[in-house]
């Protein structure tokens, strides 16, 4: 189907929205993942932003196949933004879940969530414990912090949230199960846009205003790379794998030229509720870290075109 068209399906439990834009080298691995969940009640809405590749015909295969699968072509670029609040703004279900078009959710994703939620009504979103992968689906690290972030919002969770470093992957809640009023709401205290960081703070807005559950189970295999990071697998090799070690995570931080923004961002996603004062005080108690990060890597460059030029001059 194409932009402008009616669609038809019938209604699921969980809504499933899958944003792709020329995701043919990933996108069969990530449909696959959700087919073969042993939770069935869900429908998958793809939203093509005018991909120029191969998704459509691969997604259209799908379809064919499975009537629970809804493929939708953009007629123009919409972003990857837009497309997420399209895919939002199509969900008629209890809950709802976005999928990234290289992610993988092992087949008990959906039946372990769905339990959570069902067995605690309070929560707004329930997720899994991560790994994050590389281009051939090997793992390369386990994050290990995600579940020191479940419960109810209030400032000791806020706390713990603002201060966690961000390379362990409190971003990536935002792909966790969603009760579907509480996605929305998030959305609205916070809608996503192109600025560093906006996965940060649109998962801030949701922790300090919902209860959430992160399963201890690694269930959620997130692919390295996207917009965030769109050159991390350029250097992944088929024999060998690229093992991640974080020796020191709180030296993995926010840029110290991105603070300003990133501060910003943070009290606009918590504007309303009572955190805004201590999400400040915590992060100009991590700025002198990131000023130091900053320093050093500054210092290094620095020498290293240094030498890099004294080699030139010895060859020339």
């Amino acid at each position: 189907m194409r932009g402008g068209s009616a669609w038809k399906y019938n209604m699921a439990k969980v809504f499933i929205g899958m944003p792709a834009y020329n995701g043919e080298r990933f996108i069969r691995e990530a449909i696959e993942s959700i087919i073969n969940q042993s939770y069935a009640d869900w429908i998958l809405f793809i939203s093509d932003d005018a991909s120029t590749d191969n998704t459509p015909t691969i997604c259209k295969e799908y379809a064919k196949k499975d009537s629970r699968i809804v493929y939708y072509r953009q007629e123009k670029n919409l972003g990857i933004f837009p497309s997420f609040k399209f895919l939002l703004d199509r969900a008629e279900s209890e809950y709802f879940m976005w999928a990234a078009h290289d992610d993988i959710r092992e087949k008990d994703y959906l039946k372990v969530c769905v339990e959570h939620m069902e067995q605690n009504t309070k929560l707004g979103l329930a997720t899994t414990r991560m790994a994050a992968i590389d281009s051939f689906g090997r793992t390369l690290v386990e994050e290990l912090a995600l579940t020191r972030l479940s419960g109810k919002p209030g400032y000791l969770n806020v706390a713990r949230y603002v201060l966690q470093p961000e390379i362990l992957g409190k971003c990536n809640l935002m792909y966790g199960l969603f009760r579907l009023d509480a996605a929305r709401a998030t959305w609205q205290a916070y809608p996503q846009r192109h600025v560093w960081g906006q996965d940060y703070m649109f998962s801030l807005a949701l922790i300090s205003r919902y209860e959430i559950y992160v399963d201890p189970q690694i269930l959620f295999k997130k692919r390295l790379g996207g917009i965030s990071s769109p050159r991390a697998l350029l250097d992944d090799k088929k024999d060998s794998v690229q093992k991640l070690e974080f020796k020191q995570p709180k030296n993995h931080m926010f840029p110290f030229g991105r603070f300003k923004g990133y501060f910003m961002g943070h009290m606009e996603a918590l504007a309303g509720t009572p955190y805004r004062p201590l999400a400040a005080v915590l992060l100009f108690i991590r700025l002198p870290r990131a000023f130091i990060i900053h320093v050093k890597e500054r210092s290094f460059k620095k020498a290293f075109k240094r030498i890099f030029a004294k080699i030139l001059l010895l060859w020339q």
